[in-house]
């Protein structure tokens, strides 16, 4: 049994390195943009229709507050997905796009 749990954290590791690599790679790559909230609304709500867009957008821009006071994204996907309780994928496509739809 212990075995199983072990292969979910890893995999749950592996996902979050990813997530980075992607988000990071996302920042790297692109051009500077202006904040575009209602694209970053339009593309979370597809996923997370349970939520409003007003909850998606504060969600957002706690990303980006966390951002900037140093907290690694890994951190920010495990709080989002505690907060909104969502998916920890879900959590991690929210931070992606917030940072590079919401300019964090």
């Amino acid at each position: 049994m212990r075995a199983v749990h072990a292969s979910t954290e890893v995999n749950l590791l592996r996902y979050l390195f990813s997530t980075l690599v992607v988000a990071g790679a996302a920042l790297a790559l692109a051009a500077p943009a202006v904040a575009d909230e209602a694209d970053f609304v339009r593309k979370m709500h597809d996923q997370l229709v349970f939520l409003t867009p007003d909850e998606i957008l504060a969600a957002g821009y706690r990303v980006c507050a966390a951002a900037r006071s140093g907290v690694p994204a890994s951190d920010s996907v495990v709080t989002v997905s505690d907060e909104l309780g969502i998916s920890v994928p879900s959590a991690g496509d929210l931070v992606s796009l917030a940072v590079v739809e919401l300019g964090c």
